[in-house]
C-alpha cells in the first residue's frame, strides 16, 4: 500500500508540474496571438483550473492528514505548514483566459510556480539517489522558460517580421536572447529605438547573473564526487603532503598508497562513521543491521540464525583492513577479541612460524582459542593479500557465549578441532 499510494503521489506531483510548465510555455504565445480567443486555449485553461482545485483539495487532506501524525508533522516540510503556500496555490486556480479578456490576469497563474519548486526540492530530498539528475533537469526547464518569456517579449518590443514566418521569427527572437544573455552577440540583429536599447541593456545586465548561475550550476552538477572518490583524493593530497614535508622510502609511500586505492575501490573508501554518529539508537542499529546482515549470513558459523542475532550482533562487529603482510597478531599476544574474514585470505602460522598450519578464507573466523582458555595467542596470522576483517572484543564475545548457547557451542566445537589438530 505505501509502495502505490508513493506512486500516485509523485504521478500527481509529475502531472501538476506538466501543467504549470504547459500554461507558462503558453502564457506570452497568448500576449502576442490571443491565444484566450480561441476555444482550445479555453478548454485548456479550465482543465488547469481543474487540477489546480483537485491539487488544492489533496494538498489541503495531505496537510491535515499530516499535521496529526505523531512523527510526520515534524518532517514532512511539503505541505500548507504555512499560509502563503496555501494563498499561493489558491490564486493560482481560478481560469483567468475565460473569465478577464485582459491578459495580465493570467499572470496570477505564475503563483503555482511555487509549488513547481517545493516539488522539486521534494524529489531532490525523496530521491538521493537521482538529485544530481533532478537538478539538472529543473535547471535546464528554468532556462528554457526564462529565454523562452524574454524571446516573447522581445517580439513584442521589436514586432513581427513580414516577409518571414511566426516560427522564423521565434526562432530568430530566441537566437537573439541567448546570444545576448551569453555575451557572444554577433550584432547580425541590432536594437532600433530607445526602448528596444534599453531592453538590450537590461538583457546584458541580467546575463551577467543568469549566466553565472547557470555555468556555476551546471559546473557543481557534474563535478559534484561521491564520498568515496572524494575521500580518495583526499587522502592522496595528504600523502603528497606528507612525502614533500618528510622523509619515508618509497616502498612505504607504494603501500600507503595502494591502501588508499584499495579502500577506495574494494571498500568503497566511504566512511560512515560520521553519519553513524548523528543517528539515534535506533536508527544506528537499522543501518548497521542493513550493513552487515548478508556478511554474517555468509559466515557458515551464523548460518540460518535468525534476524534478532544478527541485530544483537551487528553493533559489535567492528570492520577492519589488513594489508599484504600484515600480522593480525602473533604467537604470545595478548588476547583481548576474535576475528571474520569478510574478504581475502591469512595464513596461520606455528608458534615459530616455520610451517602454516592453515588458510583462513571468506566465512572462517579465529582468535577464539586464547578467549576460551583466557590465555596469550597460540599462534601467529598473517594476511596473504588485502584482508577485510570483523572484529568482535572479549566483552561481546562473553555476552554471545552467554546470550546464544548454540552458536557458543559451535565456536567451542571448532575451537577444539583446531586445537587437537594444530597443537
Amino acid at each position: 500500500m505505501n509502495y502505490f499510494k508513493s506512486i500516485y503521489n509523485s504521478a500527481w506531483r509529475i502531472l501538476i508540474i506538466v501543467a504549470v510548465l504547459l500554461q507558462v510555455s503558453l502564457m506570452p504565445l497568448d500576449f502576442l496571438f490571443n491565444l484566450r480567443g480561441l476555444e482550445w486555449y479555453k478548454t485548456l485553461d479550465l482543465i488547469i483550473s481543474l487540477l489546480y482545485f483537485l491539487d488544492l483539495v489533496v494538498s489541503i487532506l495531505r496537510y491535515r492528514g499530516i499535521k496529526n501524525h505523531t512523527f510526520l508533522k515534524d518532517v514532512y516540510w511539503d505541505t500548507y505548514s504555512s499560509s502563503k503556500f496555501f494563498i499561493t496555490d489558491l490564486l493560482a486556480i481560478l481560469p483567468y483566459a475565460v473569465m478577464f479578456s485582459n491578459p495580465v490576469f493570467q499572470l496570477f497563474r505564475l503563483f503555482k510556480w511555487v509549488r513547481v519548486i517545493r516539488t522539486a526540492r521534494y524529489f531532490q530530498i525523496r530521491n538521493l539517489r537521482f538529485s544530481s539528475r533532478i537538478s539538472f533537469g529543473f535547471l535546464i526547464l528554468g532556462f528554457f522558460l526564462f529565454t523562452h518569456w524574454l524571446s516573447c517579449i522581445w517580439i513584442s518590443i521589436h514586432g513581427f517580421e513580414s516577409h518571414i514566418s511566426f516560427v522564423d521569427n521565434y526562432v530568430q527572437s530566441l537566437y537573439w536572447v541567448v546570444t545576448t544573455l551569453t555575451s557572444v552577440g554577433y550584432g547580425d540583429i541590432v536594437p532600433h529605438g530607445n526602448v528596444e536599447m534599453l531592453f538590450t541593456i537590461l538583457l546584458q545586465i541580467m546575463g551577467v547573473g543568469v549566466l553565472a548561475i547557470f555555468v556555476g550550476s551546471v559546473v557543481g552538477i557534474f563535478t559534484k564526487r561521491n564520498p568515496a572518490e572524494q575521500r580518495f583524493l583526499n587522502n592522496i593530497e595528504k600523502l603528497r603532503a606528507l612525502i614533500h614535508y618528510h622523509q619515508i622510502s618509497k616502498e612505504l609511500e607504494n603501500r600507503i598508497r595502494d591502501y588508499f586505492t584499495y579502500e577506495w575501490r574494494q571498500k568503497l573508501g566511504y566512511d560512515e562513521s560520521d553519519l553513524m554518529d548523528a543517528l539515534p539508537y535506533g536508527l544506528k542499529s537499522e543501518l548497521q543491521f542493513e550493513f552487515k546482515k548478508n556478511i554474517i549470513c555468509d559466515i557458515p558459523l551464523f548460518d540460518c540464525v535468525d534476524d534478532h542475532f544478527i541485530r544483537d550482533i551487528a553493533q559489535y562487529l567492528t570492520p577492519m583492513i589488513l594489508t599484504p603482510g600484515d600480522y593480525l597478531f602473533r604467537t604470545g599476544d595478548s588476547a583481548n577479541s576474535m576475528f571474520f574474514v569478510q574478504k581475502g585470505s591469512l595464513k596461520v602460522l606455528s608458534a615459530d612460524e616455520s610451517r602454516q598450519l592453515t588458510l583462513l578464507k571468506k566465512g572462517d573466523f579465529m582468535g577464539e582459542i586464547a578467549l576460551f582458555k583466557k590465555t596469550t595467542r597460540t599462534a601467529s596470522v598473517i594476511s596473504v593479500g588485502y584482508s577485510d576483517l570483523y572484529e568482535l572484543q572479549k566483552k561481546e564475545f562473553d555476552m554471545v557465549l552467554k546470550k546464544y548457547p548454540e552458536i557458543a557451542e559451535k565456536i567451542r566445537l571448532k575451537s577444539k578441532s583446531r586445537e587437537e589438530r594444530y597443537m
